[in-house]
């Protein structure tokens, strides 16, 4: 029963906090496709072949200039990112709406199965990037990226602005908001 109990209260703390990186998988997977989906609001991007890990955020940033990038990194199998995603619609509902230089950008890595990642993405508004599992990975322990889901902004100036990677799940609604306004409101 204690051990039960046990599983129950980890599942329960890992689904309202956040998700551990789960292990690399060693099966191979087909190429992540580069064509916009049937919904022009969700687009999937891919980087340069060879691009240097220390350079990934500075080409997406270089991508959108001008602009706060709000980055998500999630993957498919965790319940925490998906219900993130949920939470935060409403508020990238309003940046559209209202036309503010704001976009939402979603990295996952081959941990998510290619055939759920498609299903998956075509209710997600935003920009895509499934990166090889070396990529991203070495993109997440580079930053320091411990769980998932974790949340990184960047400036209209194109520098790094806010995150949570010390804490990583989701960081609230007012919290989202107020550094997208900070970013938004920053001098170049």
């Amino acid at each position: 029963m204690k051990k039960i109990l046990f599983i129950l209260t980890v599942s329960l703390l890992t689904t309202m906090t956040g998700c551990a990186k789960q292990p690399s998988s060693n099966s191979k997977q087909a190429e992540t496709p580069s064509a916009t989906t049937k919904d022009d609001s969700v687009i999937v991007k891919t980087l340069p072949i060879g691009l240097p890990t220390d350079e990934i955020l500075d080409n997406i940033a270089a991508q959108f200039k001008n602009k706060v990038i709000v980055i998500d990194f999630w993957a498919t199998w965790c319940p925490p990112c998906m219900a993130a995603m949920k939470s935060i619609d409403p508020i990238k509902d309003k940046y559209i709406k209202d036309k503010k230089p704001v976009v939402f950008v979603y990295i996952t890595g081959e941990t998510s199965p290619l055939e759920k990642w498609k299903s998956t993405i075509t209710s997600i508004k935003g920009y895509h990037y499934r990166l090889k599992n070396k990529e991203y990975n070495s993109l997440l322990s580079s930053l320091g990226v411990r769980g998932i889901p974790t949340y990184y902004i960047i400036g209209l100036d194109g520098k790094h602005s806010w995150d949570n990677i010390s804490t990583g799940g989701y960081p609230g609604d007012e919290t989202i908001t107020a550094e997208i306004e900070k970013a938004l409101n920053k001098k170049k």
